[in-house]
């Protein structure tokens, strides 16, 4: 192997293993928040709802997986939230540079440009919304994509989604 060779695949191996260092180091620092609990559901002998109890911080949030919800209800949150979600990294640099120069344009925040996982970041970590909180919540959703897959997100988002008053998720808000 040529010396030239040696030198890029050496440097090649430390970018990727000052990433790794660094993803685990994200990790141990700056945990991800312990998901909140669900609903208690009391289910009859075929599986119907009889009853349900608020969770601890008295919301409604009953879980479901994705197989559960409708996959129209899915393509249309998709579509409408973050049409690239399968195709990104938590963060979409097109749509955050265009709000970005809206925002300069328009003297006011006018668009956030938020992906499902950067909201799913902010519904676990309520934060004000200051670019500084966007940039954490840029972070965060990296490190969301590192910990979860991508149907993952997506569930999580459905069950943590807020619908108004004390109800979360697709499924309390369908009762």
């Amino acid at each position: 192997m040529k010396k030239n060779n040696k030198k890029i695949l050496f440097k090649i191996s430390l970018i990727i293993l000052s990433g790794i260092i660094l993803i685990s180091a994200l990790n141990l620092i700056f945990p991800l928040p312990q998901l909140k609990n669900y609903s208690t559901e009391i289910l009859a002998h075929d599986g119907t709802l009889l009853t349900s109890y608020l969770t601890e911080d008295e919301k409604w949030r009953m879980q479901s997986s994705l197989d559960e919800v409708s996959p129209e209800l899915i393509k249309a949150l998709v579509e409408k939230e973050d049409k690239y979600f399968f195709w990104h990294f938590g963060i979409n640099p097109i749509s955050i540079f265009k709000a970005f120069y809206s925002n300069i344009v328009n003297g006011k925040i006018t668009s956030g440009a938020s992906t499902i996982t950067m909201q799913l970041a902010r519904i676990w970590e309520p934060a004000e919304r200051t670019y500084k909180n966007k940039i954490i919540e840029m972070i965060r959703a990296v490190q969301i994509e590192l910990n979860f897959s991508k149907k993952e997100i997506l569930e999580l988002y459905l069950n943590y989604l807020p619908y108004g008053g004390n109800i979360e998720g697709v499924k309390a808000a369908s009762y």
